[in-house]
């Protein structure tokens, strides 16, 4: 099959930011100035944009010294730099703006499937929670502290507590025992961040909530059919996995997204006993019925457990630039 016009120019764009990023001289600048520092509103250059924030996150995992030389460079024409790392619902948070002659300069950290509860398991299957306290002490050698923004959380409240239901064989959703979850969740995760954060980055770390749900009624018990997720947590047999989600109760969208608020809520308040500035994106994307706003489903509709990239640039923006961090200022 032929590819349109447009997927060409969206490969060429992605593969020019995977090269680029690699390579420190003034070309690396050149692209990072295009892309990011003159944001036109042209979908292809998000798509590009959420490659190039990959590539100069692998930049910085596997060469941190020419990783902190391209930040610091691109720091002195005007970029801010800031780190994301989380699950792939992080990837909201690459996003393209500029104000005032700086431009925001995503570097993402891609921990895709990763759960929150997971990072302080030193027996995860996963092995994200090493490879990220790694990264983090290589940002500690910065000249100047980057601004780092961690995304974790989704993956637990929509995909393992319902895992470990199945696990147990609980057919009928109990709040208690989700509340519970909730707070080890919260106290796992924020723990790990407490000893895994250098007292150098803290004052410039920030936990970010998670999103609504977006998954329809009609469509959750297919959402959950996800084969990376369920084999990281235990749950490999696609088939085996929608007879046994068949056969318990779900609570009804509006509930759902309820338990994404409980959640947000005790990371809020965990954060802050810790010190730690915590970012709240789920609120302003709440609707009159008391979920996700319609149009950030996009095109999806309620089929897909992540929300509409495209559609949730303007809050998504919005919320990075009230980050006192990205302007240097510490907590």
């Amino acid at each position: 099959m032929a590819r349109s016009p447009l997927r060409q120019v969206v490969e060429a764009l992605r593969a020019q930011a995977r090269s680029s990023a690699f390579e420190f001289d003034g070309r690396t600048l050149a692209n990072l100035r295009r892309l990011f520092a003159r944001p036109l509103p042209w979908p292809p250059h998000d798509f590009a944009a959420l490659t190039m924030g990959r590539a100069l996150g692998d930049a910085m995992a596997m060469d941190p010294a020419r990783g902190r030389r391209i930040l610091k460079a691109a720091a002195a024409q005007g970029a801010l730099p800031y780190v994301v790392i989380g699950d792939s619902h992080s990837r909201h948070l690459i996003r393209r703006s500029a104000r005032d002659g700086r431009w925001l300069l995503p570097v993402h950290f891609l921990c895709t499937g990763s759960s929150a509860r997971g990072l302080a398991n030193p027996a995860s299957l996963s092995g994200w929670n090493h490879r990220v306290a790694a990264l983090l002490s290589e940002l500690a050698e910065a000249d100047s502290p980057i601004p780092v923004l961690f995304e974790f959380g989704q993956v637990d409240v929509e995909f393992v507590f319902t895992f470990k239901r199945l696990s147990e064989e609980r057919r009928t959703f109990e709040p208690d025992a989700f509340s519970d979850f909730v707070r080890g969740t919260v106290d796992s995760y924020l723990g790990f961040l407490a000893g895994a954060l250098p007292e150098r980055l803290k004052p410039f770390a920030t936990v970010v909530s998670i999103f609504p749900s977006s998954l329809s009624d009609a469509a959750w018990r297919q959402g959950y059919i996800n084969a990376h997720i369920a084999d990281l947590h235990g749950e490999a047999n696609a088939v085996a996995l929608s007879q046994r989600l068949r056969a318990i109760d779900i609570p009804h969208e509006a509930a759902r997204t309820a338990q994404h608020r409980l959640f947000n809520a005790a990371l809020a308040a965990g954060a802050a006993a810790r010190g730690l500035r915590f970012l709240d994106i789920f609120s302003p994307l709440i609707g009159d019925l008391g979920t996700v706003h319609r149009p950030y489903r996009g095109l999806a509709g309620g089929r897909d457990h992540h929300l509409s990239y495209g559609a949730l640039a303007p809050p998504v923006v919005q919320a990075l630039w009230s980050l006192p961090t990205l302007r240097g200022e510490a907590r």
